[in-house]
Order: structure tokens, then C-alpha cells, then sequence
């Protein structure tokens, strides 16, 4: 349904409706729900709404089925992360502006057969009643998660360091690097990434009027992309996510490093404050942003695991110690080359920036021996250009002129191509 944020006026009323039964939370701030053996159909999320009063915020997800469920809290910034067996989400964009102790929510899968829910609270708070209602009356299953505020000590004793993932979750797992893979391929191999996806829904553009999120935006132009490069016969291309799943930042990269591809482009769309702004712009890799936009942007960018409750310290860097100073120079210039040759591209077919080609500190274009570019197609705060990227036609504009940009780099840069 459309509108899934309901705010009710009769406080009270709401909070004593779903009251009944509860599961306290553990020494360690968690709280895990059972219920009955799993249904052959995943449940459906039909509605969420949060109602507060003057002491506690509720948190309610309607479902069409049972779920188990656990909880925790993260610190910095402070969230309580909320992990579900798989569910299919019908309630419209990844995330809206909550209430109370809520300051705003996010929601999506996660990894296969897990989603997750991240609510950002506005204090520190403690997990009062967590619990599984059946359905009743007019009402389906209903998963209810009480939150009141607490002492920055006690939030601090129950929070959970992120869980660390091991293993890369992608549309096509990396092998073992073997030697040479280039040159036994007939194809370029081209790795598209779709920034964000499932419970990082990326930016919401405009509240009540962008219709859909970043995460929807980047992936429906990445996989026409796909579509364009292969129907050359001159391109294989891999996906790293072709659906609405979380990927983690390092994840990402590591993908076009195993398969030793020829060149990694990862896709977003921008959001500004001043919703007079539009266009697309182009992103390299640098140390040192070339403008405080760029730099706002790397920031926003790279806290994207840090929010979904990731563990960064945990993961080994592989491609960090593989790379020499001479390797990382050259890929930057080969970068470089590759968004000189897209920018005029896209000046054909749709608004550009004031200098498009642009330079952050990136990390999902970190410690890659693949050239590198991530491009921000618009911007999903400007009307115009939210309107103008869920649309079939610019979609495969885009993706044709990215075509004829990569066809250029490499004809420009490898005698054999």
C-alpha cells in the first residue's frame, strides 16, 4: 500500500491494542522470538506504523504469516536492528521518517532467507517487549517491538557488535583466482554494480512524491546496461547484485578483482538538499575529494555498511595488499580515461553536472586493479530527474551511451581490441 507510516492520534489507544504477551530481552540486549514450523509461502509484510506517548515508541509489522525474529542494538549511531525470516515487502520504498523514539526506518533482505528491519532512534533506548501476536478480528499476524529510553550506560551494556559477513552474497559467487583469466577470455568482462539494495535502500528522493528508492533506480539501470553491453556479442557482464539484496561495500569490488575484469562501473543516484538540482555526474577514485559536494558525497557513500550494521574491522582487505603504488597509478589513469570518454556520452542524453567528472574517496571503488568509475545518474530530490530514470526509455538511453563510451575506451586504449 502507499501510504505504510501511519500516525494515530489516540496514543494510548494504539499501544494498549497490541498488547499482549512478551518476550523479555537476554543479559546481552537480544531478543529472539520462536514460532510455529515455517510456512511453504513467505510471509508478506502488508503494513507498518509506529505509534509513541510520553514513555515508550511501538513498532508494528502486519504479516500475512509467522516469523521468527531476533533483535539487537548497534551503537554509532545508535539503531536496534531487527532480523526476520525472509519476507516479501509490500509496502512500498525501502525506508520512511518514523516517530517518537524512531527517528526514521529502513527495511529489506538481507541474505537469503533473512531480512532485516533497522530503526534509528533518537536516544538510547532498551528493547521493552518484543512479540508475535496471532491474528484477530480484523487483524493479521503482527510482529510488535516495544522500545523506551534508557541510560547511555545501560545501551551501551546491551549492544552487540555487528556480526561480520564472510562470505560475498552476489548474483555470481567469486572463484578462486587462477592466472591469466583475461587472456583466455574471447569477451571484455564488465562488472556492473547497482549501488545499495535490500535493507540500505540508498536515498528516498522527495518524501510522498519519489516513488521509488535509490536501491529500485540504480538496479532497473544496471541490469538495461547489461542487457545493451551483451547485445553487442562484444561484452560479458556480471551483475553484482539482479536483485533487491543487500551486497557490503568491500563485497562489491571483490567481484570484479577474482574474475580479473576489464572494467567495474558502479551505479547510484544522488541526493542534495536543494531540489533545484539535477544532472549526472562521473566519480573516480582520489585521496583528496576535488570539491566539499564530492566529499559529502564519499561520506554519505561509505557509512552505507556502517548504518546496515556491518562489521568493516572484521573483513580481511585482500585487494589492499595485492596492489603496488605503479598498478594503482595506472588503473587510476585508465579510470580516468574511461570517464572522459562517458561524460560527452552522457551530455547526449541527459543533463550533466558543472564539471561531471569528479574525484572522492570512495570506498566501494577502494583497492581495485580494475578501472573504476561510479556514476550518479541524477539526482531523485529534483523532480525532474526522479521522474525521467524510472522511465524505460532513459534507461536504455543511458545504457546506449554507456555502450558507445566503453566501446570508445577500449578502442582508444588496447591496440587488440
Amino acid at each position: 500500500m502507499d501510504q505504510h507510516h501511519i500516525k494515530y492520534r489516540a496514543e494510548n489507544a494504539f499501544l494498549q491494542n497490541e498488547d499482549s504477551g512478551f518476550a523479555n530481552p537476554g543479559a546481552s540486549g537480544g531478543v529472539t522470538g520462536f514460532s510455529a514450523p515455517a510456512q511453504a509461502a513467505i510471509p508478506e509484510v502488508t503494513e507498518a506504523r509506529i505509534g509513541s506517548n510520553q514513555t515508550r515508541t511501538r513498532f508494528v509489522l502486519e504479516l500475512t504469516g509467522k516469523v521468527g525474529f531476533s533483535i539487537f542494538t548497534l551503537a554509532d549511531p545508535n539503531r536496534v536492528v531487527v532480523d526476520l525470516d525472509e519476507v516479501d515487502w509490500k509496502i512500498g520504498p525501502g525506508g520512511n521518517e518514523g516517530e517518537g523514539l524512531i527517528d526514521r526506518y529502513r527495511y529489506g533482505l538481507f541474505k537469503p532467507g533473512t531480512s532485516r528491519i533497522v530503526l534509528d532512534v533518537t536516544a538510547p533506548v532498551k528493547v521493552d517487549k518484543a512479540f508475535i501476536l496471532p491474528p484477530k478480528g480484523k487483524y493479521p499476524h503482527r510482529l510488535v517491538i516495544d522500545l523506551k529510553k534508557t541510560s547511555v550506560k545501560n545501551f551501551v551494556a546491551g549492544v552487540r557488535k555487528p556480526t561480520p559477513i564472510k562470505k560475498t552474497v552476489a548474483t555470481r559467487p567469486p572463484e578462486d583466482i587462477v592466472d591469466d583469466i583475461r587472456a583466455q577470455r574471447q569477451k571484455k568482462l564488465i562488472v556492473i554494480d547497482p549501488g545499495h539494495g535490500g535493507h540500505d535502500p540508498g536515498n528516498l528522493g522527495i518524501p510522498g512524491k519519489t516513488k521509488y528508492p535509490e536501491k529500485t533506480v540504480t538496479l532497473f539501470a544496471a541490469q538495461a546496461l547489461k542487457r545493451e553491453l551483451e547485445r553487442t556479442g562484444r561484452y560479458e557482464v556480471i551483475l553484482t547484485r539482479d536483485r533487491d539484496i543487500f551486497l557490503n561495500l568491500r563485497a562489491r569490488p571483490r567481484i570484479a578483482h577474482v574474475h580479473q575484469a576489464d572494467l567495474f562501473i558502479s551505479i547510484h543516484a544522488d541526493a542534495i538538499k536543494d531540489r533545484r538540482v539535477r544532472g549526472a555526474t562521473v566519480y573516480t577514485l582520489s585521496e583528496k575529494a576535488s570539491d566539499r559536494e564530492a566529499a559529502a558525497l564519499a561520506r554519505r557513500e561509505n557509512k552505507s555498511d556502517i548504518i546496515a550494521g556491518i562489521d568493516l574491522e572484521a573483513e580481511t582487505d585482500e585487494v589492499q595488499t595485492i596492489l603496488i603504488d605503479l598498478l594503482q597509478r595506472e588503473t587510476m589513469n585508465l579510470s580516468s580515461r574511461l570517464a572522459a570518454e562517458i561524460v560527452p556520452q552522457l551530455k547526449r542524453v541527459v543533463t550533466v553536472r558543472t564539471r561531471p567528472h569528479r574525484t572522492a574517496n570512495l570506498a566501494v571503488l577502494k583497492g581495485l586493479d580494475v578501472p573504476s568509475v561510479l556514476i550518479e545518474l541524477g539526482y531523485l530530490t529534483n523532480e525532474t530527474d526522479a521522474r525521467l530514470l524510472m522511465q524505460k526509455e532513459t534507461q536504455q538511453n543511458i545504457a546506449r551511451s554507456l555502450v558507445r563510451a566503453i566501446d570508445r575506451y577500449f578502442q582508444k586504449n588496447f591496440v587488440a581490441y
